[in-house]
């Protein structure tokens, strides 16, 4: 899995929670913030692409030609291990974020002159980020599981037939994958609302 290069600040960024937080960690100002903010809405980003670039391989299988059937199907099991690796981005995050969480607010202060109405704005959104990180990592499961099943019907059956029959598997698939997306959303929606906020103070 890639290593994000976050500068040192970033271990006591609360959405940086795959990285541990030492004890006095030294508070960040807001443009250190704001930057581990946007290095984090990259990689969530990605994951968010991965989950595009399944459905897209998946919807190429789905209206192959026989002559192209082994191409797509291919191509279609690489987005797949693909997605597998960003499920794991998206499990230890949220699982690193919940047990971090409260303690990087006891170590964290608020840039100065930030106000108590403004900081706990970012306090809910922060909080926010957590649930909705949560929820995507709950909703992944099941469309990694989704897309996996499609990956080993297509092994034993990679005809214009199998693919016909595949429908409710696709369907499903798609399901899963539009409320991954949502969630993910939700997510970069906060990340972007916190970098504007410790942008202006």
């Amino acid at each position: 899995m890639m290593r994000l290069r976050f500068p040192h600040v970033a271990l006591c960024v609360v959405i940086a929670g795959a990285f541990a937080v030492p004890t006095g960690c030294a508070s960040p100002d807001a443009k250190e913030t704001v930057d581990s903010m946007g290095d984090f809405g990259l990689q969530v980003a990605r994951v968010k692409d991965s989950v595009d670039n399944t459905i897209k391989a998946l919807e190429v299988v789905v209206a192959s030609q026989p002559g192209d059937i082994n191409t797509n199907v291919a191509s279609y099991s690489k987005a797949v291990a693909a997605l597998d690796k960003q499920a794991r981005v998206v499990r230890e995050r949220a699982t690193e974020m919940k047990a971090k969480g409260d303690e990087f607010f006891k170590e964290w202060e608020a840039p100065k002159g930030m106000t108590p109405e403004r900081r706990a704005e970012l306090t809910a959104s922060y909080g926010k980020i957590k649930a909705d990180m949560t929820t995507a990592k709950e909703e992944f499961t099941p469309f990694l599981a989704a897309s996996k099943d499609i990956q080993n019907y297509l092994k034993l059956d990679p005809s214009v037939k199998g693919i016909g029959s595949m429908g409710e598997l696709v369907n499903k698939a798609k399901e899963n994958g539009a409320r991954v997306k949502a969630s993910i959303d939700a997510v970069l929606t906060q990340v972007n609302s916190v970098r504007g906020m410790m942008s202006t103070k």
